[in-house]
């Protein structure tokens, strides 16, 4: 959690939220108390930090929108409507299972997707074409 803002009441407890946190994870950037969960103040950009505040609130956003870059797949395959994918992430090997692509995909760009697995958890792809070929295979049939 975030401390303070310039127009929060002191030591009140706030959390840092981007109103798109898919589509823009960078620019706006909405305060929010953690008690109330009411915003509390809004910046258009953390450049109107102190270069400390700014580092912490860095970290902050960080951690809450941390996303798994997937490199390559390494296995998928589709089970009587169940599509399950094998990946390598920046973050280690993740096995999940990806329900309704439609739905739990999401393109930024024709090139960029993010997709939620089952849980709830986010992985990106930033390049389809960066992709080796098998692994772009792989993850097209499941798509």
């Amino acid at each position: 959690m975030f401390a303070i803002t310039a127009s929060a009441p002191e030591g009140v407890e706030v959390n840092l939220v981007y109103p798109r946190p898919i589509s823009q994870r960078t620019g706006e950037v909405s305060i929010i108390a953690a008690e109330t969960k009411k915003e509390v103040d809004w910046l258009n950009n953390l450049d109107e930090l102190d270069p400390i505040s700014r580092e912490v609130a860095e970290a902050a956003l960080y951690d809450r929108y941390r996303i798994a870059i997937i490199q390559s797949v390494s296995h998928s395959h589709v089970n009587h409507g169940h599509r399950y994918l094998k990946v390598e992430t920046d973050r280690g090997s993740r096995y999940f299972n990806l329900k309704e692509p439609g739905k739990n995909v999401t393109n930024l760009t024709p090139d960029h997707l993010i997709i939620r697995d089952s849980m709830g958890n986010r992985y990106e792809v930033p390049s389809l074409k960066a992709l080796d070929e098998e692994s772009r295979e792989r993850l097209e049939m499941v798509l």
